[in-house]
């Protein structure tokens, strides 16, 4: 009962995503204006809204598949552990977007997406149990792509967005890991 408590946080955030989705199609996209924009102080808000912005249902979609896997996986991990990694994730690397990225608006998911994956394949480098071992071995059967578009330079797609979500991920997964590991060891 208790790992269904704990996928209900994923499902609260992939459920803010599609309300978020139909009210901006309701107001014909006008919450796309709230995305992250580098380097201007009109699109810090987008460090945190960008992740429940989507250009269409396409766009969604293919964020909601991995995030509803990959978030179930860190939401095992513990309590509030999902809404921990996610928004260190999204801070992170929408913080690096808004410092590095090309100047346009940056929208979605995908940035949280790799960065769970990254935080998923760090636990198990970093932990080397069987358990992190054996989810980021299902992680990568069913995901391994994404290693692949990392660097993908294409217009509409935020590379940066990418390559921040993934690094910031693998940065949460050392850190939680170091807070987490008995004192002495290496």
């Amino acid at each position: 009962m208790t790992a269904v408590l704990r996928v209900r946080d994923v499902l609260i955030f992939v459920g803010l995503m599609w309300g978020i989705f139909f009210l901006n199609w309701a107001l014909s996209g006008y919450l796309n204006t709230f995305g992250l924009i580098p380097r201007r102080i009109d699109g810090l808000p987008g460090i945190v809204l960008s992740p429940f912005l989507h250009v269409d249902y396409v766009h969604l979609i293919s964020n909601t598949v991995p995030l509803l896997v990959i978030g179930s996986f860190v939401a095992f991990e513990g309590k509030w552990r999902f809404w921990i990694v996610a928004i260190a994730i999204a801070i992170i690397g929408g913080g690096l977007v808004w410092l590095a990225g090309r100047g346009h608006s940056h929208i979605g998911a995908s940035g949280v997406v790799y960065g769970l994956f990254a935080y998923v394949l760090g636990r198990a480098w970093w932990q080397r149990n069987f358990v992190s071992i054996l989810l980021a071995i299902v992680v990568l059967a069913l995901y391994s792509g994404i290693i692949s578009t990392l660097f993908i330079f294409q217009s509409g797609i935020s590379f940066e967005g990418h390559l921040f979500g993934f690094l910031s991920g693998g940065l949460v997964a050392y850190v939680s890991w170091k807070r987490e590991k008995p004192r002495g060891k290496a």
